[in-house]
């Protein structure tokens, strides 16, 4: 067995060896485009085939094949790079300004190639059927930390986690609230006071009606990890469900996952997909949400199950279980930096225990409502996985694996995107508004080198991510969060300890349309880049000798124009009356009035407190009145409840729209109301799934246009009319 991987090792070092000897070869430009024109024929040939192959083994050699051919022309583009375009003969000034872009795309090449490593075979795992004797099933205790959340919010999960299928006896469901400690019901401003007394005791209240348990703490120490401590003191299952307030679990969720730990004795953890049914501030303020996959899904549905293939998916604070006995042996919840998660899983790994991801989706999340509460998940993401390098520096913590190793040392480093944007933004007007040479190359060799890596990159992009990420949208959640995580990376760096967790805002509801306070250096990226276009023209018409290179920084320039509207457009929050999310859901329900008239009609969402419904023909008239209450019969579920009738809307197709408040009449009713709208995890699939629409890069290019043209200029109209308006009373 050794002898046979030591034969392996030796194969596949002879194999890169020449991968890498054949990229470093010179060639004529001539020789270059033919060989480029080959292999991006071998890469869209091997992507076209691959939907339909279905033999595994077939199907692994095309996913190799775009893997090493398209990683080939990088490659050969990097070594061009690095030895034939740094500009040395141009001044210090171009000579660090070259040095910097071309670490920028060094970080960008690097970051591909991970990637390419990472999903080099996703594993796809099935469930492990329970046994059908109880005492055979391992106990389970689901946590609910929540700390300043709306109780409207805690009450849905609570709901849905109590009536989760799980053995009678085996499961205990606990709200972990960390407003309610003896600190902040004791707080000194009584007003701080009164508003936690009065959270602690609706929060108790909800425990009580639904059967779960109520647990506070004395302070609010460590934050997230210190409640959830504070719980496994307090508590004895053998795994532990750990779900964000927000989290709302379908009833299969135990079902689907308790049963790997007891297949395998040294597992540590299950984490689950965190799907979430309600937009971030790109896909509501661009209005994405129902036309384009979710953001987070390029991380849950392709990177978690080719980060599990290599032993290192990770726990991501919600929807994973984990077991309690392996939480006892590394000290519980890890606390040294502020993303607890990741830093746990970084523990039990180094003592050699296992984890694994299951890549259903099986919880209704919320995403962050605002472009502010989105910015501060995202750096208190890459602030902990910073602290997680420089605190405990997975190179060196023992007991690890190679690509553990170097898996969690990318994490780490995938904050660094933020600064090879923010170069990439500046390096059109360095080279146009100051001429700066920042690559010594002609038209020609970037026709030759820079263009097949970009096609080819953009190739296998779609291959591993076009189903859940359209091209070009990644770079606008780059361009988004720059600004502001380069800058909290370098305080990081600066003081590794000083970062405090914050909890990201749930809930908001946005009363009226304003642009975000966060959009001012927006602002200066788009007016430089504007100003460079402009210089750009001119200097294309006064050096004819250099028009090819004037054009490709043109072109780009452009590029950064269109996301940078992106953007300011994703930054215009739009009014939202909606406190809570509605599931697309679509099932037959009879309208039953007091009088005994009903309608036939099909639902078209849900949420734990009301529903629309579509009437079943057009020439339906709903005689009902706004405020009566009817009987709704759901006649596949066997059940009904009571509603009071909020709206009637005849739309532009002819159909009629009935929008609904349920009127619960006891618990019974809310659990129902509940399971309707959050209770399957089939349903979750389907609606992801009718969100798959895939765009071809031509395609997503013209999108990115009309989302700029159509929102970002929206935002700059509304700045501009707010500005006279305030001018024009100031006046007055």
């Amino acid at each position: 067995m050794k002898a046979m991987h030591l034969m392996r090792t030796l194969l596949w070092m002879s194999f890169m060896a020449v991968y890498f000897f054949l990229a470093s070869l010179p060639a004529s430009y001539l020789a270059q485009g033919i060989i480029s024109m080959v292999l991006l024929a071998l890469v869209f040939g091997c992507y076209k085939l691959s939907p339909y192959v279905k033999h595994p083994g077939l199907a692994d050699a095309l996913r190799l094949t775009i893997v090493f051919t398209s990683g080939f022309l990088a490659l050969r583009y990097m070594y061009w790079r690095a030895t034939d375009t740094l500009p040395f003969e141009f001044g210090i000034v171009s000579m660090v300004a070259g040095i910097l872009l071309f670490l920028a795309e060094l970080y960008g090449f690097l970051n591909m190639m991970l990637g390419y490593v990472i999903n080099v075979r996703p594993r796809h795992r099935r469930t492990v059927p329970l046994p059908e004797d109880p005492a055979l099933v391992p106990s389970v205790d689901v946590f609910i930390p929540t700390y300043n959340e709306d109780a409207s919010l805690v009450r849905t999960t609570v709901v849905a986690a109590t009536q989760m299928r799980y053995p009678l006896g085996r499961m205990n469901v606990y709200i972990l609230d960390d407003g309610g400690t003896d600190q902040k019901l004791h707080d000194k401003d009584p007003d701080k006071a009164g508003a936690a007394r009065k959270r602690a005791a609706e929060l108790k209240e909800i425990a009580s009606t639904f059967g779960a348990g109520y647990i506070t703490r004395q302070k609010n120490e460590h934050a997230k990890a210190g409640n959830l401590n504070n719980a496994l003191k307090h508590t004895h299952g053998e795994l532990i469900l750990i779900l964000d307030c927000d989290h709302v679990p379908t009833e299969d969720f135990l079902t689907s996952t308790t049963g790997f730990f007891l297949r395998d004795p040294k597992l540590f953890l299950v984490q689950t997909p965190h799907n979430f049914v309600s937009p971030d501030p790109v896909e509501r303020n661009l209005n994405t949400f129902q036309s384009s996959p979710a953001e987070n899904e390029l991380f849950y549905d392709v990177m978690q199950p080719g980060l599990d293939f290599w032993g290192t998916s990770f726990f991501c604070g919600s929807a994973a279980i984990l077991r309690r006995s392996v939480l006892n042996q590394v000290g519980g919840i890890a606390g040294q930096t502020i993303t607890e998660d990741a830093e746990t899983t970084l523990d039990a790994l180094a003592l050699g225990y296992t984890t694994m991801y299951y890549p259903r989706p099986m919880v209704s999340g919320l995403q962050p409502e605002t472009y502010s509460g989105f910015i501060v998940q995202r750096v208190r993401w890459a602030q902990g996985m910073m602290q997680i390098f420089l605190l405990k520096n997975p190179l060196m913590l023992p007991g690890l694996t190679l690509m553990q190793r170097i898996l969690y040392l990318n994490f780490a480093f995938f904050s660094g995107f933020s600064l090879s944007r923010f170069l990439l933004l500046l390096a059109p007007p360095a080279y146009l508004l100051f001429s700066i040479n920042l690559c010594d190359a002609t038209a020609e060799s970037l026709v030759a080198y820079a263009a097949p890596s970009l096609i080819g990159a953009l190739i296998s992009t779609q291959y591993f991510y076009g189903r859940v990420r359209w091209p070009f949208i990644s770079q606008i959640y780059e361009v988004i969060q720059s600004v502001y995580i380069a800058p909290s990376i370098a305080e990081v760096l600066r003081r590794p300890r000083s970062p405090s967790f914050k909890v990201t805002p749930k809930g908001e509801m946005l009363d009226r349309d304003f642009v975000s306070s966060l959009s001012k250096p927006f602002y200066f990226f788009l007016f430089l880049n504007l100003i460079t276009l402009l210089v750009g023209v001119e200097r294309f018409m006064d050096e004819p000798g250099s028009r090819g290179t004037i054009a490709f920084v043109g072109l780009w320039a452009v590029l950064d124009c269109i996301l940078l509207l992106c953007a300011l457009g994703s930054m215009f929050e739009r009014k939202q009356v909606r406190g809570e999310p509605r599931i697309v859901n679509v099932e037959p329900v009879r309208v039953v009035s007091s009088h005994g008239k009903t309608l036939a009609s099909t639902s078209a969402n849900a949420s734990a407190s009301g529903i629309n419904l579509v009437l079943s023909c057009l020439d339906q008239d709903p005689t009902f009145s706004a405020g009566e209450t009817v009987t709704l019969d759901f006649e596949r579920r066997g059940v009904q409840l009571h509603a009071i009738l909020k709206s009637v809307v005849r739309c532009q197709d002819g159909k009629t729209r009935l929008g609904f408040a349920y009127q619960f009449c006891s618990p019974a009713d809310e659990r129902i109301a509940v399971h309707i709208a959050f209770g399957s995890s089939e349903l979750l699939i389907r609606n992801n799934q009718r969100r798959h629409r895939g765009r071809t890069t031509p395609m997503a290019l013209l999108f990115l246009v009309k989302y700029a043209l159509q929102y970002g200029s929206a935002h700059l109209s509304f700045v501009v009319r707010s500005t006279l308006h305030q001018l024009f009373t100031i006046r007055h």
